[in-house]
């Protein structure tokens, strides 16, 4: 079976991805996020694995916006701890000789606080992903890289000091999508795409049957529509399957109270 997952080899991503499916699938990167729904949504049986939201910087907008634009499912999440690492080619770490540090953009800002008490002298260079970083690195030994032990490995690299993040509880969501709904899992999650009109009380009226049933939201997410300027689009998670009996009743009230639902997903959470 294929696995997409946001390229190249050596990211989170690549990580993540081996994390949930076992090693004999093929896996296989992609540049883009948007690849990565167009091949899944061309596919019979494919799976793809994205990176969806950060606890330290938030959603990530491309995602959100492929959930909206692809007729796909979520069908497992996985929270993945993030640890990042001060690598290079160099046997000895230097301090004095390190002047450059290449790494993706998110990465700076999730160690920035270290960076600062370290080396805030060091030039920046941006790259589209750690594995990039860690394989400039590998080719030049006055460059150093923040990436993950598994990139580190993958380029031998040393690892200088581990888990130099800002915050130890640095996690990044990572969503399975694929074209259908899968079987109930252990821990389950629903997630839906509501289009509410713009007008007063129309939140509170769709946030009151989840008190009502006691079902516990875990995310609500808004921004206009991309289709009707005068329409909302809130997209909410929450515990429990979508065949379970409270949830049924729930997504009934939820479709009389809404201009559009859509089931963007039913899934196991894997953490």
């Amino acid at each position: 079976m294929k696995i997409f997952y946001l390229g190249p080899e050596g990211t989170n991503s690549d990580l993540a991805s081996k994390n949930i499916f076992d090693k004999s699938n093929e896996f296989i990167p992609l540049p883009s996020i948007e690849d990565i729904f167009e091949k899944v949504a061309l596919s019979h049986s494919y799976y793809g694995v994205i990176p969806f939201e950060n606890s330290y910087q938030g959603v990530i907008n491309s995602s959100l916006n492929c959930l909206i634009d692809y007729d796909l499912k979520i069908s497992k999440e996985f929270i993945f701890k993030v640890a990042h690492n001060f690598c290079s080619k160099n046997r000895n770490l230097v301090t004095n000789k390190v002047k450059k540090i290449a790494s993706h953009p998110q990465v700076f800002g999730q160690c920035s606080t270290w960076i600062r008490e370290h080396y805030p002298e060091a030039e920046k260079i941006i790259t589209t992903s750690t594995a990039e970083a860690a394989k400039l690195a590998q080719n030049d030994r006055n460059i150093y890289c923040i990436a993950n032990l598994y990139a580190a490995d993958l380029f031998g690299l040393v690892n200088h000091t581990s888990d130099i993040q800002d915050t130890k509880n640095n996690r990044t969501r990572f969503l399975v999508i694929s074209k259908s709904l899968e079987k109930k899992g252990q821990n389950n999650k629903t997630s839906v795409m509501i289009n509410l009109k713009d007008q007063p009380g129309s939140l509170m009226k769709i946030l009151k049957p989840f008190s009502d049933l006691k079902i516990n939201m875990t995310r609500i997410e808004t921004r206009p529509s991309r289709n009707n300027i005068y329409l909302h689009t809130f997209f909410i998670d929450f515990e429990g399957f979508y065949e379970d009996e409270k949830i049924t009743k729930l997504i009934e009230i939820l479709e009389d109270l809404s201009e559009e639902l859509r089931i963007i997903g039913s899934y196991e959470s894997l953490n």
